[in-house]
């Protein structure tokens, strides 16, 4: 089981974009430096490792800034493209995680982000 909590955290919701606009859009290059910082922080701070996969996904995201136009799914794509870059998952896709239960709220900021392997109890 890998699991972070981290307060004080800011989570840029998923921004489509092009090969090209990675470096174009200001949207989308916001984006991609906070996937640098989101990974050196799962790096720091997390905790475990995970030994089989795939695992499911628990936890909460409050942000006191919550961008209440941004679908919750794109918050949660943010972090799991961080969890990749990191090198804590491999892959996003189905062969390495499997659903959980992970909620987006509106408080003081703070990630709680566990990934537990299918074969454990929660």
């Amino acid at each position: 089981m890998f699991y972070v909590d981290i307060k004080s955290i800011e989570v840029i919701p998923y921004v489509r974009m092009t090969t090209r606009g990675k470096f174009l859009k200001k949207r989308a290059i916001k984006y991609i430096e906070n996937q640098n910082q989101l990974a050196w922080l799962f790096k720091i701070y997390g905790k475990g490792e995970i030994k089989n996969f795939p695992v499911k996904l628990v936890g909460f995201l409050k942000l006191k800034n919550l961008r209440t136009n941004a679908d919750w799914d794109n918050y949660l794509k943010a972090l799991q493209d961080a969890l990749v870059k990191a090198g804590i998952l491999p892959s996003d896709c189905v062969k390495y995680l499997k659903g959980g239960n992970f909620s987006v709220q509106k408080g003081e900021n703070q990630l709680k982000l566990f990934l537990i392997e299918m074969s454990q109890n929660f």
